[in-house]
């Protein structure tokens, strides 16, 4: 599996960043299905995408995002 690369361009120290990732959760709702509470969340279905906008957490630089021959965690 191929998995992405992220790198702040301001910093290369910098080792975290935001994403979006997809996940199932139970929700408390009321009679109309509007949501009131999380209670958990299941599983991710799917993970970070390359193609997805990435943004280091420390500076809110836009990360370079490249192919990358290792897998991705599973959270």
């Amino acid at each position: 599996m191929r998995g992405v690369l992220a790198e702040c361009p301001n910093d290369k120290k910098h080792n975290k960043f935001v994403t979006v990732a997809h996940v199932t959760q139970d929700w408390v709702v009321d009679p109309a299905g509007n949501f009131l509470q999380e209670l958990a969340t299941l599983e991710t279905t799917h993970g970070p995408n390359i193609d997805n906008n990435w943004t280091c957490h420390t500076c809110g630089a836009d990360a370079i995002v490249t192919a990358a021959s290792v897998p991705l965690r599973r959270i």
